[in-house]
Order: C-alpha cells, then sequence, then structure tokens
C-alpha cells in the first residue's frame, strides 16, 4: 500500500497498480600442498607462504559463514534512512542550496506548519529552477521553497515490500520516497541509492516478482 500527499495535506491509500501516472514529481575446498624443497630441505619461505595462504584461506571462510548468516531484507523499513532532515514550506529558496550541502543529501520531504508532508525538493528541482543562464542563483526577494518543490508525494508504510518500492519509482520517476507511519509522521526515506546498496550488500534480497 502507498500513501499519496497532496499540497493541501490530504493522504490518499492506493496500491501501486492504481497510483495516478501525472504526480508532479539504492564454498572455499581445501587444496592438498606440495611442499617446496631445495637441496633436499624444506623451502622455509614456502612453508611461510602456506601459513599465509591458510590464514588468507580461513579469513575468506570467516567472511562466507558471515555473509551466509545474514537474514533476508523484504520491507523499505530494514534499508530506509531514518531520521530523516526536512525543511519547512516556507524556508527561503535561496539558502536550500547550503541546507543540501551541509545535511549531504539529495532530497529533502517539505512539511507545512503542522508537520505534515506537502512537497518534497530534490537538489535537481533547485538548480533546474534556480540557476540563471550566468550560473548564479537567481531569485525573487521572499521566495520559498514552496515555488520549486514536487507536489502529490508518493509515501510508503514501513512494511512495503522494497521490489514494490523500486518498481514505483521506475513508473513515476522519483529518486527518492518518503517513509510514513500510522500517524502520518515520516519514519524514514528511502532512496534509489539505497535500493542499489541491498541489492549489492543482500545477496538473499529476492529480485524475482
Amino acid at each position: 500500500m502507498f500513501h499519496l500527499f497532496t499540497l493541501q495535506g490530504k493522504r490518499i491509500d492506493a496500491p501501486l497498480e492504481h497510483l495516478p501516472r501525472n504526480i508532479k514529481v539504492h564454498n572455499t575446498e581445501a587444496k592438498n600442498r606440495v611442499r617446496k624443497f631445495v637441496n633436499g630441505e624444506p623451502d622455509n619461505q614456502s612453508s611461510s607462504m602456506d601459513g599465509r595462504n591458510r590464514y588468507m584461506e580461513e579469513v575468506y571462510r570467516e567472511t562466507s559463514r558471515v555473509e551466509n548468516n545474514k537474514l533476508p531484507v523484504y520491507h523499505v523499513s530494514e534499508i530506509m534512512t531514518s531520521p530523516v532532515y526536512t525543511i519547512n514550506q516556507n524556508f527561503p529558496a535561496d539558502k536550500l542550496w547550503q541546507e543540501f550541502i551541509d545535511k549531504n543529501v539529495h532530497h529533502l520531504p517539505v512539511l507545512s506548519d503542522d508537520e505534515k508532508i506537502t512537497g518534497i525538493v530534490s537538489d535537481r528541482d533547485f538548480l533546474k529552477k534556480m540557476i540563471g543562464s550566468n550560473f548564479k542563483i537567481e531569485t525573487d526577494s521572499g521566495m520559498t521553497v514552496n515555488y520549486i518543490m514536487s507536489t502529490d508525494v508518493i509515501a510508503a508504510a514501513p512494511l512495503t515490500d522494497i521490489r514494490r518500492i523500486a518498481r514505483a519509482m521506475f513508473d513515476h520517476h522519483i529518486g527518492a520516497m518518503p517513509v510514513i507511519d500510522n500517524k502520518n509522521s515520516i519514519a524514514g526515506i528511502v532512496t534509489r541509492s539505497d535500493i542499489l546498496y541491498a541489492i549489492i550488500h543482500q545477496p538473499e534480497l529476492n529480485l524475482w516478482a
């Protein structure tokens, strides 16, 4: 189940298939070894190499055991980032770029004064609307994040399947999705990078439908 938040703060619950298309908007096997002899005596260097090889093999096996002991991941709550940096809808637009730099993020959910989701803004949104032909920030006095942000935000519940999140991002061309709890408060955020990281580092993540 996904949740669509409008500019007015209204929440619409819908399955993935019913989301509107016009939304504005991460075994090794031991081998027998042969010792090298020099003039009838064991080669100490070869013996030392055998020791190092055995050590490296054991480290590899231990790493494999740790990887194999990982539990499968299915839900977005297992890979989302939390807590989440957010920004107020009345935040000055000309100061937004510094927020991305200071917080080291590419997306910021936008909240109303009563802490409801009204939009989401990305660094790409900023660059598209705020950088002029002379590559300088161009903004009218008093312009706020409201002017830049994308509205009608798709959000997900913590137990949403990761594959469904990925499908929604692909279908609706979005790079990040807020995750909300049962009180409509932001519990986390997941990005394309989070999903890619999970695919790389979680071999138990099932990718078939």
